[in-house]
């Protein structure tokens, strides 16, 4: 039973980890300014930086939920326009629908992991050792799955970045035209590429603390169990 719910607690943390390495580039005004300025975009679809960065702004304040649609009124080329043409802002529904399902299993994680450790206090099963053992499994496991994940998307990028838009998207709306979508413009291919690895060493460096933060505590933990009497001896001399 301690096990089971262990390892439950650990799919949480691995689940939260893997949603905030997704987050935390996927949002971020600073990437998407780093990455407009290395590939020219504003230069591409004559647009000036400012204002690009603010049709960005509202694009990412629809993916989270924050307004309702994607009517952006923008000046491309000199000329005012809907930034967004139709095909573009129904691309863009199936992608809300893809962030808000993430947003939920985000939350759903949270909420299930801290029911798990107040179920396991309550159980009195030391907490601390089993949801560090746990942990550290679960996440070194998925490590070395997404190292081999890693090295396969590698090989052909292009490729694995289609199976993506072929398992995630039920139509062919994310097929856009460069010389007519200006969606397709301001997020190049090179654009996901750069996302990818910033999102995979995200969750290497959150592994790694997940990992380094377990085995402390398990070593730490297993030392009070085979040298009980200097543990307390060690507490009595700190009073």
């Amino acid at each position: 039973m301690k096990w089971l719910l262990g390892y439950l607690a650990g799919l949480c943390v691995l689940t939260l980890i893997v949603c905030e390495a997704i987050a935390l580039p996927t949002f971020s005004k600073a990437f998407y300014s780093h990455e407009f300025d290395k590939y020219g975009v504003p230069e591409t679809i004559s647009v000036e930086k400012n204002e690009l960065m603010r049709v960005t702004s509202e694009m990412l304040d629809y993916m989270r939920g924050r307004r309702g649609d994607l009517n952006v009124p923008s000046v491309v080329a000199g000329q005012e326009r809907e930034f967004f043409n139709q095909r573009e802002k129904d691309h863009m529904v199936d992608v809300y629908k893809l962030f808000e399902i993430g947003f939920r299993v985000r939350n759903i994680a949270f909420w299930s992991l801290l029911f798990l450790i107040l179920l396991m206090v309550f159980l009195k099963i030391r907490v601390s050792f089993i949801l560090a053992r746990c942990c550290r499994e679960i996440v070194a496991g998925f490590l070395i799955l997404s190292a081999i994940l890693a090295g396969i998307i590698a090989i052909d990028f292009d490729r694995a970045f289609t199976v993506f838009h072929l398992i995630f998207f039920s139509n062919d709306l994310w097929q856009l035209n460069p010389a007519t979508d200006l969606l397709v413009n301001i997020v190049p291919i090179g654009f996901f590429t750069d996302i990818a690895i910033f999102i995979g060493a995200l969750f290497l460096v959150f592994s790694a603390v997940i990992i380094i933060i377990a085995t402390v505590c398990i070593r730490k933990m297993s030392a009070v169990e085979r040298y009980p009497d200097a543990a307390v001896s060690r507490r009595r001399r700190l009073k």
